[in-house]
């Protein structure tokens, strides 16, 4: 069971980082236009995620995903940077932003378990802006990456239920972010289905 959650713990940064190519490849092909401030902020979110889920669940294995996060983030942050794609942050990302710092306090003045809830409380309000872009045009995000990244983390739950110690707050990262993630990716199927468009226009004959 170990090495089964070892192995999977791999996989869900396989699948995670693949999900990042994926969408990298579609903004060097501009598919996808992000936005730099935005992703400003996810990195020090994704910083704070996967400092308190390590400290908090205290097992590397299963903080696979938030950590391979920091490099992918980072990375994407700095083609943002060398594309001069930056906007206007609305009042979501610095909701998110004061969560995701105010996340160190309760860390400080409590436990880093809840320092995490914080944290995901950010992640899942930092996704209202990409719901309203895929509500205003369905092809604003490409469903391929989030299903790649909500199935990332749906193995990385594998993982915490295979390596399980009694911890149930280190459940609250993978089941949040599974969902959060799927959620972009139905969304905009669903969207196009209902304007009759193509669901994946990219795989079809050019």
């Amino acid at each position: 069971m170990l090495f089964l959650g070892k192995f999977l713990a791999i996989l869900s940064g396989v699948l995670y980082a693949a999900g990042y190519l994926d969408y990298i490849r579609k903004v060097l092909n501009g598919r996808i236009h992000p936005n730099g401030a935005t992703w400003s902020i996810w990195s020090a979110i994704a910083l704070m995620n996967a400092a308190t889920y390590l400290a908090s669940s205290g097992d590397f294995w299963k903080t696979i995903i938030p950590l391979t996060n920091i490099g992918l983030v980072l990375f994407l942050l700095v083609l943002c940077l060398c594309h001069k794609k930056f906007q206007r942050l609305g009042w979501t990302d610095w909701l998110a932003l004061c969560l995701g710092l105010g996340a160190i306090a309760v860390w400080k003045l409590s436990a880093a378990a809840y320092a995490n809830f914080t944290v995901q409380l950010a992640i899942a309000i930092g996704f209202i802006p990409t719901w309203a872009s895929v509500r205003r045009n369905p092809h604003a995000e490409q469903p391929r990456p989030w299903w790649l990244w909500a199935a990332s983390y749906a193995v990385m739950l594998a993982v915490v239920l295979l390596r399980w110690n009694g911890q149930w707050s280190d459940l609250v990262c993978p089941i949040n972010c599974t969902i959060l993630h799927a959620s972009v990716a139905i969304q905009a199927l669903m969207l196009r289905r209902a304007k009759k468009i193509s669901p994946y226009p990219e795989i079809l004959p050019k």
